[in-house]
């Protein structure tokens, strides 16, 4: 899936860079997983970083559509179930632990590679993003603005076209119950989380424990719901990214 120009647009950057960073990003469900093990397979001693916050937190793994440890094909992965659900994660706090691990991965001569989908905490690592206490967004978002490309910096993003982006989306989420999301948030339960931790903001989880406790809505609607909201996160997505002229955008179909 990964085309020869893309390919020469990465050997050219990999001998210029002399501290690289490759970025995979993209919306829900556009297969940025199944990419990002190719080219490290590819490239050869490279490390993922994850940059779903989502993916941070322990025992959310269904809804979260998390990589197996089969699906790495021993490829390292960082900055995955670091988390309790009880912690709250911020794009000033991952964007620290993130540098962390990136400055880490160079001392051992890798490549970092930043793969993920949550819009904030990539452009924390990747524009340099500054969060004042007690300030807002403002000032990360005009920072934002007037971000210069970068000899170690390369992105790539995946897109699908517009409806096959959809019905991806409604698949998996579909796939997701089959594979027994239900039962993760019964489990959640469980072990005494509720709807005012922050891991429970990540989409569908709180719907699921609302339908477990309450009986309603149908699970069919449930399901409906939740592919509803995702599909309108994934535009959101898509327009905080579309400007950005450092990104190589991969279409698959």
């Amino acid at each position: 899936m990964i085309t020869s120009h893309l390919q020469e647009r990465l050997q050219e950057f990999m001998k210029s860079a002399s501290q690289p960073l490759i970025v995979i990003l993209g919306p829900t469900a556009s297969g940025k997983t199944a990419i990002s093990i190719d080219l490290a397979v590819m490239l050869g001693n490279t490390e993922i970083v994850n940059s779903d916050s989502r993916q941070l937190y322990k025992y959310l793994n269904i809804g979260t559509a998390k990589i197996t440890l089969e699906e790495m094909q021993d490829v390292p992965h960082h900055l995955l179930d670091i988390l309790d659900p009880k912690e709250e994660a911020t794009a000033a706090w991952y964007k620290e632990e993130a540098q962390k691990v990136i400055g880490q991965i160079h001392s051992r001569g890798h490549i970092p590679m930043l793969v993920g989908g949550s819009m904030l905490y990539i452009s924390a690592v990747t524009d340099g993003l500054t969060f004042p206490a007690n300030r807002g967004m403002r000032k990360p978002l005009q920072e934002r603005k007037h971000v210069k490309p970068s000899e170690n910096l390369f992105i790539i993003g995946i897109d699908r076209p517009r409806e096959e982006m959809m019905r991806r989306i409604d698949d998996r989420t579909a796939e997701l119950f089959r594979k027994g999301w239900v039962e993760e948030v019964r489990e959640l339960l469980r072990r005494g989380y509720t709807h005012e931790d922050p891991a429970m903001k990540s989409h569908g989880y709180r719907e699921i424990m609302n339908f477990i406790q309450s009986g309603t809505p149908s699970q069919e609607k449930l399901v409906d719901s939740i592919s509803k909201k995702t599909r309108q996160y994934a535009k959101r997505q898509m327009t905080w990214w579309r400007g950005d002229p450092r990104i190589e955008w991969l279409t698959l179909s």
